[in-house]
């Protein structure tokens, strides 16, 4: 899982996916998805970073609380762009999708945990969606964050093919309908 390759670089706008959140605070995987993404951002200059969540464990939505920490830590609020309607990974990419559509940006890099690397770009290869992706690779932090969740991600996996489908459907539902529109 924590091997999948990882590329750092370049691209319109960064994306982090929420983590979870039950009492309305960062969680610890959370907090290194975005210290990883304040770095890149600040190295790589993107015109937007997006954030994707939504109110999953706690009244406020991920993004929200994920905009909240990157003000604190100097990300000027007007480059950041919120995504609140998502409940799972597949939802966050398709969300995604969409805003970046909305504001003319075509090229991303995505940021997560190691062990949600693998399924992120599974997902995003069966959405026909290109992206770069990117990872802290911490040992402590895999030995004692993300050792459970490796486990769990292979049951995530399975969870995520029919959200992933139903997503196809959909997509293919509105690209019939533009083109009768424009047929019509």
């Amino acid at each position: 899982m924590h091997t999948a390759s990882l590329r750092r670089g370049r691209a319109d706008a960064l994306i982090v996916l929420g983590y979870r959140s039950d009492d309305g605070s960062i969680h610890p995987l959370l907090k290194e998805r975005l210290d990883t993404a304040i770095k890149l951002f600040r190295q790589y200059d993107y015109f937007y970073m997006m954030l994707s969540g939504g109110a999953v464990g706690s009244d406020r939505s991920e993004a929200e609380l994920m905009r909240d920490y990157l003000v604190k830590q100097g990300i000027a609020e007007e480059r950041l762009i919120l995504e609140m309607k998502s409940r799972n990974t597949v939802q966050n990419v398709v969300n995604c999708r969409q805003l970046l559509r909305q504001h003319g940006l075509s090229t991303c890099l995505l940021v997560s945990n190691s062990f949600h690397i693998r399924r992120m770009k599974y997902i995003m290869k069966k959405l026909g969606i290109p992206a770069i992706f990117y990872a802290k690779r911490d040992i402590r932090s895999i030995l004692t964050l993300q050792v459970r969740l490796t486990f769990l991600e292979i049951r995530a996996f399975r969870l995520t093919l029919p959200w992933i489908e139903k997503a196809l459907k959909t997509n293919s539902e509105v690209n019939n309908r533009k083109e009768q529109n424009a047929a019509g």
